[in-house]
């Protein structure tokens, strides 16, 4: 009986304790509240301020600037889709009554339609063989739109594999590969296989192999990539 409530008292001291420990920190979060209220509303009307402005900015600035620059992106689309070098140079350019990629880059910047405009500015200076400045604006693609980033980065991957930098162009391939298309990304797959040969790291090679084999069979088969798979086992 006496160990009973000793046991009680230990009890009963611990919930006091604690009551007066949730007590003490009801009362510091009151004083403190107390002595920077004016801070703490300040802080509070500062924020909702930004997310206001967040919001006008959008619906008042970016979202019509938006809609003008795809207005404006279906000259030099047009000009793209032709092809030939007078055609791309105008898609890049413009001309007296049309703005071209690098114009819309320039002149609506922060929106979805000039990133977008960076993309096929990058695929225009590929077709003209200047790829420099196509590696340039293709390094400038921000991931807006899933669909044509992972086709860039895959674009970024062969421009560093022309440089011979074995490094970049995995690391591009790499974030290729993320992707989840039936037909690009088997061939993404596949070069960044290759890539690891060259490097003879014959256990990322067989994985990249492998995942073709198992989510993109067909292609597998129609590629020919089982004489690549059986190569790199035998190596490692």
């Amino acid at each position: 009986m006496n160990k009973d409530m000793a046991n009680n008292e230990q009890l009963g001291a611990k919930k006091a304790e604690n009551v007066q420990e949730t007590e003490n920190f009801g009362t510091r979060f009151i004083n403190f509240f107390a002595k920077y209220q004016n801070v703490i509303y300040g802080v509070i009307i500062a924020i909702l301020l930004v997310i206001a402005a967040i919001i006008a900015l959008n619906k008042f600035y970016f979202t019509p600037k938006n809609e003008k620059a795809s207005a404006a992106m279906l000259a030099p689309m047009t000009h793209y889709m032709a092809g030939d070098s007078l055609s791309l140079s105008l898609a890049l350019e413009g001309d007296d009554e049309n703005d071209g990629f690098l114009t819309i880059i320039s002149d609506y910047k922060m929106t979805k339609t000039a990133n977008t405009a960076k993309f096929y500015a990058g695929l225009s200076y590929l077709k003209l063989n200047d790829k420099e400045e196509a590696l340039n604006y293709l390094l400038q693609f921000k991931k807006k739109e899933d669909v044509l980033w992972y086709a860039c980065q895959a674009l970024i991957g062969d421009l560093y594999d022309e440089q011979g930098d074995e490094s970049k162009a995995i690391s591009y391939y790499k974030k290729a590969v993320k992707n989840d298309d039936p037909y690009f990304t088997p061939i993404n797959l596949f070069k960044l296989g290759q890539m690891y040969e060259r490097s003879e790291n014959w256990k990322e090679a067989a994985n990249a192999y492998q995942r073709i084999e198992n989510d993109y069979y067909d292609q597998y088969q129609n590629m020919g990539v089982a004489k690549f798979a059986e190569n790199v086992k035998s190596k490692l």
